[in-house]
């Protein structure tokens, strides 16, 4: 019985922040396949840690923490294999997209990692201010400057209002 009530909580966590475990990585890699891989290898580590939290939000802090942690060694590791820094710069595929969305989030994917991840987190994510700024390990105020500043390099990239 307890093993089918951990699969069941593990079946919820996985449910409930796969996507967020995939944008984070996808933020960070520019890469879905390779966002894909992190995301996978996240939730195994879950699993085979045996990990159970009192609360939900010590779980989603965990798998960012985890996640962030997992793309910067895949980063690490292209880097020493000596990998082209095009191939760490791809964009995931937006010809689907209306074109100016598409310039949006080109934009926003090409953001510096300290203005891209708060603006990811609370724009596309929708944690709130408090949220991001625990998840980053940042306080409030900075969280709701690089948003904004983020907002305005992207405004001004592509002339577009809402980022």
């Amino acid at each position: 019985m307890q093993a089918a009530a951990q699969d069941d909580a593990f079946s919820a966590l996985y449910r409930q922040h796969v996507n967020t475990v995939y944008h984070i990585a996808l933020s960070y890699l520019k890469n879905p396949a390779e966002a894909e891989d992190v995301t996978s290898e996240v939730f195994v580590q879950l699993l085979e840690s045996g990990m159970q939290f009192p609360d939900a939000s010590q779980a989603r802090a965990w798998l960012i923490t985890v996640t962030r942690n997992r793309c910067k060694n895949h980063l690490r590791h292209w880097l020493r294999r000596g990998r082209a820094s095009e191939e760490v710069m791809e964009q995931i595929p937006v010809e689907s997209m209306e074109p100016e969305l598409r310039q949006v989030m080109e934009a926003v994917y090409r953001l510096p990692e300290r203005y891209r991840l708060p603006l990811m987190l609370f724009a596309v994510e929708g944690y709130s201010v408090r949220e991001t700024a625990e998840i980053l390990k940042l306080n409030e105020s900075t969280v709701r400057t690089r948003i904004a500043r983020a907002r305005e390099i992207v405004r001004k990239e592509t002339g577009v209002d809402e980022a």
